[in-house]
């Protein structure tokens, strides 16, 4: 049975550990070579391993972190180096536990022939890290010999850009082909959605297991025709409207009942009721159903979004009784598109915004993790954010840009072209978008294995269990579902996407 534990991996040694207390109990004295030979690690143990501090090659380089594997006989960064770092002239600087006679560093593989470098003598030379790089430790008394894999591990990848693939089918789950509309959200980490068929029918798939495509998809027989676009859902109902803005609930998507209500729009779920926009005799007013004596009807302003908003998002915090909910841009009863974040508290509509984003309609917004440099520019740490994409802007072209919140909405600021919508992502306005976790796993049997062919690890806050030296943790994958292109065409696909670093086998 997996069990989550908050411990390293035994004889995965770090190198301030061995500074500190010397070579720990739970390590072998000794290992054997080729199954032959002996060897006393106390004799040819490297204590700690180190690069110089050098600039030019990237800031607080002296500070990366070093495991050293005496029991595999590899010493490596598990938190690689930025992408693009240069590792051809690096100095090491290394200790031993103990005298010893003899340390050399070979480089071998490449174009050049292979160079040797004896490190006693010569501890200020530099070491091509592009190559492979061993070095041989021979004891005091030269009985004992040792050789060690050193890595100097740098991203091939940008670790945040986003990464985006089809899925095996790359469909919406329709009954027929070429689907005319779609409307898909997430309750319990469960997915639903609604489909307007080519042939007039209606279609209700759910999936509890996106990461495999797997669908079920029922026939909907229903009485009235629905604004598929405006399909929300609380805890324990769905929510629609039909053309004529009347609206329907239903417990499990598949039987309707009309409500009574008659609402211009229906923005989205908040503490188990829906609110929505209704014309009360010529004043638009916001709504709210089921009834509720904590919420009352209020005048919408004028520069309230009634279309093509982003999805309604809520947001629940420690310092608040009842939670905010908001959405982003969106276009208003006189055609003007916002750039606006709306906010609802319970009580009051407002715009909450300090910093905007562009004017956007028909954008995506979710929550996801993104990191945020610490002050030595070198570890990186994970916070929750809010994340708009999509859309299309006021002048017409689509939106690829990232936008990221970190304070719910209050300030936007574009993110780093690595998060921005590839060209491979054909653009659309009103797709949805559900995060959901899939399980990951890496072996830890040879740590330097796994981190070179893996694309190296990160110290990513992921939840994971250990059981020997297999490794399980959660990763969250974006899927981008639908969207409608601006001559109006449904797109028919499935996307997800995942911040590369999440992907990479967590330090643990």
């Amino acid at each position: 049975m997996k069990k989550t534990l908050n411990r390293r991996i035994p004889l995965l040694i770090p190198a301030l550990m061995l500074m500190v207390g010397g070579i720990s109990s739970c390590n072998k004295s000794t290992t054997t070579v080729d199954d032959e030979v002996t060897v006393t690690i106390s004799n040819v143990a490297v204590k700690s391993f180190s690069l110089k501090a050098d600039s030019k090659v990237m800031a607080n380089l002296d500070s990366v972190f070093f495991s050293i594997d005496l029991d595999n006989g590899v010493i490596f960064n598990a938190d690689s180096l930025p992408k693009g770092t240069s590792v051809e002239k690096l100095i090491p600087v290394i200790t031993f536990s103990s005298s010893v006679s003899e340390a050399e560093i070979s480089m071998t593989g490449g174009s050049e022939d292979e160079k040797k470098v004896n490190y006693l003598e010569n501890p200020s030379d530099t070491i091509d890290f592009s190559r492979d790089v061993k070095l041989n430790v021979t004891s005091a008394d030269g009985t004992n010999k040792y050789t060690y894999r050193l890595k100097v591990n740098v991203h091939n990848l940008d670790s945040d850009s986003l990464i985006w693939d089809k899925l095996s089918e790359t469909r919406l789950p329709s009954r027929l082909d070429n689907p005319v509309a779609q409307k898909s959200l997430e309750r319990d980490g469960i997915v639903y959605t609604l489909i307007e068929e080519n042939d007039g029918s209606y279609t209700w798939a759910t999936s509890t297991s996106m990461e495999d495509a797997q669908w079920d998809k029922v026939q909907l027989d229903l009485q009235f025709m629905p604004n598929i676009a405006s399909l929300v859902n609380t805890p324990a109902s769905f929510w629609i409207l039909d053309d004529d803005g009347n609206l329907y609930e239903s417990a499990d998507g598949n039987e309707w009942s009309e409500t009574g209500e008659k609402w211009i729009t229906l923005i989205g779920a908040y503490n188990g009721s829906v609110l929505g926009v209704k014309d009360a005799e010529g004043t638009m007013m916001h709504c709210h159903y089921p009834a509720s004596v904590s919420i009352e009807d209020s005048e919408m302003d004028p520069d309230f979004p009634l279309y093509n908003r982003s999805e309604f998002r809520t947001i629940e915090t420690k310092w608040s009784g009842d939670p905010t909910a908001f959405f982003v841009g969106g276009e208003t009863a006189t055609g003007e598109t916002s750039n606006h974040t709306w906010a609802f508290d319970g009580s009051n509509w407002a715009t909450i915004d300090a910093q905007s984003t562009p004017a956007i309609e028909g954008a995506t917004l979710f929550k996801y993790i993104v990191y945020r440099r610490t002050s030595n520019n070198l570890k990186q740490k994970a916070y929750d954010a809010w994340i708009l994409m999509g859309g299309v802007l006021e002048n017409g072209d689509y939106n690829r840009k990232t936008y990221i919140s970190f304070d719910n909405g209050v300030t936007w600021n574009a993110g780093s072209d690595a998060l921005s919508l590839p060209d491979k992502l054909p653009g659309s306005v009103g797709s949805n978008a559900v995060v959901l976790y899939s399980s990951l796993d890496a072996d830890l049997a040879d740590a330097w294995k796994k981190v070179a062919t893996k694309s190296l690890p990160t110290r990513a806050n992921l939840s994971y269990t250990i059981d020997g030296y297999d490794i399980t943790w959660e990763c969250p994958y974006i899927y981008m579902m639908g969207g409608v292109t601006t001559s109006g065409e449904l797109l028919d696909s499935i996307w997800r996407g995942v911040l590369a670093r999440l992907t990479f086998t967590p330090i643990i």
